[in-house]
């Protein structure tokens, strides 16, 4: 399939289009059996893809020429906008998504979609917990204090599912390129599809970490509450001031009290300060490791660490190895 190929497949009208197209305003007929709850007082739509068990991936377009009214997905699911733009109303707040925009909503996310015209053409990706996570985050988590964050926060193992992420990309050409090529992929149904959409997903992840990098005003990623937002700037706190913040100092900082970032912390990241304190250490620890002659101990006390015992402790039990061992694993 080319890319012009492509393009046609994803403009041409669909039965389900040409159905909304003959009885403007009329509901999907699907929806009369489909399992609804009522969350907050509201009835909810709720989308399961049985398929995902055995394919770990499905992606479609979503249907143009109608809305889609309150509803939610039982897995990770992505929205990236191919043509035009989108408008949902999330928690109750509109959002327009254009060109290039990328939103991936957690399971639990309540949200509406307005009416799709011609030109806006929407990418719905689908995919299990499990292919999301080695998909997206598991190749960048140890670089990035966002990866990191975001992983746990939209991981099968945290206790809170009504987080979303928009990556505003700005058209950017890059990530474009990658999106079509893993479209490509997945039409095509070429041997190896899925290790080469794998393959795509991890390469469209690391361009929007670098766009979210080079973005100083943050403002490329919006995230969905305002606890995460929070939790994100403490973050990045911990991250710059690894070698010598407090937890007494961190709370005077953002203007809370302790027990309140500590309890913030736990129940959006899964850590404490001290875990989360000392997993920046040890990653600063490894990139001195690699990049420099410096003795073991001196750069233990670089990243703030003056018990040798506990620093080799704490490097064996995040890399599995201790940090000489690690150090070599490079040598030529």
């Amino acid at each position: 399939m080319t890319a012009a190929e492509l393009d046609r497949l994803l403009r041409e009208i669909t039965p389900r289009e040409q159905f909304y197209i003959d009885n403007p305003g009329a509901p999907s007929p699907r929806y009369r059996n489909m399992e609804r709850r009522n969350i907050h007082g509201r009835e909810v739509l709720c989308f399961q893809l049985s398929a995902l068990a055995m394919d770990e991936i499905h992606i479609r377009k979503d249907s143009r020429f109608t809305d889609v009214p309150y509803y939610m997905h039982s897995n990770i699911n992505i929205n990236y906008i191919y043509s035009g733009h989108c408008d949902y109303v999330i928690d109750g707040t509109p959002i327009t998504l254009r060109r290039g925009d990328v939103c991936i909503f957690d399971l639990d996310v309540v949200r509406r979609k307005l009416y799709l015209g011609p030109d806006d053409i929407v990418i719905n990706l689908n995919m299990t917990n499990e292919f999301f996570s080695n998909s997206f985050f598991r190749k960048a988590g140890e670089q990035s204090v966002f990866s990191d964050f975001a992983l746990r926060v939209l991981s099968a193992g945290s206790s809170v599912h009504d987080h979303y992420l928009i990556f505003r990309t700005g058209d950017n050409s890059s990530v474009n390129a990658l999106f079509q090529e893993l479209l490509i992929e997945y039409f095509s149904e070429a041997p190896f599809r899925k290790q080469m959409m794998q393959g795509y997903f991890q390469l469209i992840f690391l361009h929007l970490l670098r766009l979210h990098q080079q973005d100083a005003e943050n403002n490329l990623v919006q995230i969905a509450s305002v606890h995460s937002k929070n939790v994100l700037d403490i973050l990045y706190y911990i991250e710059l001031h690894h070698t010598d913040c407090t937890l007494a100092g961190l709370a005077e900082e953002f203007g809370y009290h302790p027990k309140y970032i500590t309890s913030l912390l736990k129940k959006i990241t899964g850590s404490s300060f001290k875990e989360l304190q000392t997993r920046e250490r040890m990653k600063a620890a490894a990139r001195q490791l690699l990049q420099t002659s410096d003795s073991i101990q001196e750069i233990a006390h670089k990243v703030g660490m003056t018990n040798m015992t506990a620093f080799y402790r704490a490097f064996q039990k995040h890399f599995g190895v201790l940090p000489n061992q690690y150090r070599h694993t490079s040598d030529p």
